[in-house]
């Protein structure tokens, strides 16, 4: 499901799926219509958070969260005038343009999801994980299971069966960066503080596991 504006719904939607969301079924209820089907989804938002918050309760709900910017390179930008031309003025030719390109990634995407499941997370990873969340006094233990989750998807993505100390650190802060920490007293974790909390954290996990080698390939 995607929602633009997602922080403007009003709170009666909100509700609304947020219900779908924990039980898996919709219940439509209005005048002499009375429906119920299963429903699971998976929850997509845009916002722009200087037009008001979200409620804590969807914040939760989303796994991920990334920042988009604006791109101050020239080039770049003149890369993207460009094919806004081309695909508004040909659409059905820019789109066969990067057939191919699209294509692979379909297939990557399918081969990752049948071997996701598979795809072992080291014991020392589990406990770096634990720590660093606890150290950074994160709400609840939906963070901790969607870091093991997206890191999975990630080694998977990339062809690999075995999630590296890497792989957390790189979905660590998509996972944290809109989290409330200590009971919602204090605002989610800076880039800064997510990236030293987990290096740390792995480095202490390596050590207490009595494992030699070096969890980085920069160390």
């Amino acid at each position: 499901m995607y929602v633009d504006e997602i922080n403007l719904l009003s709170d009666h939607i909100v509700d609304d799926v947020l219900d779908a969301a924990a039980s898996s079924w919709n219940i439509v209820e209005r005048e002499a219509v009375s429906v119920v089907h299963p429903s699971r989804f998976m929850l997509i938002g845009t916002m722009n958070p200087e037009e008001g918050e979200l409620r804590p309760q969807i914040l939760d709900r989303l796994a991920l969260h990334i920042e988009v910017t604006g791109i101050f390179d020239k080039d770049s930008r003149i890369e993207i005038i460009k094919r806004n031309l081309e695909f508004e003025e040909h659409p059905l030719e820019f789109a066969k343009k990067y057939e191919k390109q699209q294509l692979e990634l379909r297939q990557r995407i399918i081969r990752a999801r049948e071997v996701q499941d598979d795809t072992v997370v080291p014991e020392v990873l589990l406990d770096a994980v634990a720590r660093a969340c606890v150290e950074l006094g994160v709400d609840g233990h939906r963070p901790d299971i969607i870091i093991v989750k997206a890191a999975k998807a990630l080694a998977a993505f990339e062809g690999r069966d075995k999630v590296a100390p890497d792989d957390i650190m790189r979905v660590a802060e998509m996972t944290l960066s809109h989290r409330t920490r200590r009971g919602g007293f204090e605002e989610p974790a800076s880039s800064t503080e997510i990236h030293k909390a987990f290096s740390v954290a792995i480095t202490d996990s390596y050590s207490a596991f009595g494992i030699e080698e070096a969890p980085f390939a920069s160390s």
